[in-house]
């Protein structure tokens, strides 16, 4: 199943860089850092029942991408790894996960500061360190691949031609990961990230 959902990820990103090149006035190389919003990870049963919230602390999103624009649309390629530790004294463990998105975007402006909305759609692998709790030990797979999205707005202010500040909000999220058909949890990250454009 990953392997299908990876090669279709590639196919979209490969077509849609493709079709940008007879339109596309504009190349760019982007890099972005920030912080998880603290959450908690609900892990429910077969019946939708939440049996255990897990507490997760802030933690760290990385992203890289590389990007085509012709007028107000963007189009890129995204490669993004987050990752949130347990927030109990008593558990060690946590979320991590890696991703690849084909992302769109709508600028507002083409000159200036540029705000912006954002949408995409790949596939992500997490992988959720087992744990104990409650004298039940939890056990989970080492990294199991499913259809992820992410949703966004931001701001993008130019320092010169060819360099500009990025600053966005993003909610990131995944399809159920269950675990034996017994239990099941559903990842989604808020983030708040700052970086650099790069234009080509």
């Amino acid at each position: 199943m990953k392997k299908h959902l990876f090669l279709l990820v590639g196919a979209v990103l490969s077509f849609l860089m493709f079709s940008a090149q007879s339109y596309a006035y504009d190349s760019y190389l982007s890099g972005n850092v920030g912080w998880t919003v603290s959450n908690n990870l609900d892990i429910k049963d077969t019946n939708n029942t939440v049996v255990i919230k897990l507490p997760l602390k802030t933690g760290i999103n990385v992203m890289g991408a590389l990007g085509s624009r012709f007028d107000n649309i963007r189009i890129e390629g995204e490669f993004g790894y987050q990752t949130k530790d347990i927030d109990l004294a008593s558990l060690n463990g946590n979320l991590k996960i890696l991703s690849l998105l084909a992302n769109g975007y709508y600028d507002f402006y083409t000159e200036g500061i540029q705000p912006y909305v954002t949408a995409g759609i790949g596939a992500g692998r997490v992988t959720l360190s087992d744990f104990f709790t409650e004298g039940n030990q939890f056990n989970w797979d080492s990294g199991v691949t499913k259809l992820a999205y992410q949703l966004g707005a931001g701001v993008a202010i130019p320092l010169n031609k060819s360099l500009s500040i990025d600053a966005r909000y993003r909610y990131f999220a995944l399809n159920d990961v269950t675990n034996g058909n017994l239990n099941k949890y559903t990842p989604a990250i808020s983030s708040v990230l700052i970086g650099l454009r790069f234009g080509l």
